[in-house]
């Protein structure tokens, strides 16, 4: 696993390195994965690290898991749609971001005793 990344979650290493392995054809559409300590155990990380990661891939359309069969290798998402994702995730973050400030702000006027808007 690339240690190089700095700063960035321990999932999220994982799963850039299956990431990279995709892209770079080692590994291929309908392959299967390794189990989750397998890949635990691969990657030096605890296992709840290793399932993180997969989830991560898999809301991310780079793998699919099917229960009691494995997670499976996807033909490696547009790249320009992952970002728009992205994009539009962000965006949320910060719409509510600025409704739980709103609504400190309505909660901070209740608790001083005035009427909220």
């Amino acid at each position: 696993m690339d240690t190089g990344k700095v700063g960035m979650p321990s999932y999220e290493r994982v799963a850039e390195s299956i990431r990279e392995r995709i892209r770079s054809g080692d590994l291929k559409p309908d392959d299967k994965l390794p189990g989750n300590r397998d890949l635990a155990e691969q990657y030096n990380v605890a296992l709840g690290t290793a399932q993180k990661a997969l989830r991560a891939l898999q809301d991310s359309g780079w793998v699919t898991a099917t229960p009691s069969v494995g997670v499976f290798v996807n033909e490696p998402p547009d790249e320009a749609a992952e970002a728009a994702t992205l994009e539009s995730v962000v965006r949320q973050v910060a719409e509510l971001r600025a409704t739980v400030d709103d609504l400190a702000q309505r909660v901070q006027r209740v608790e001083n005793g005035n009427r909220p808007d």
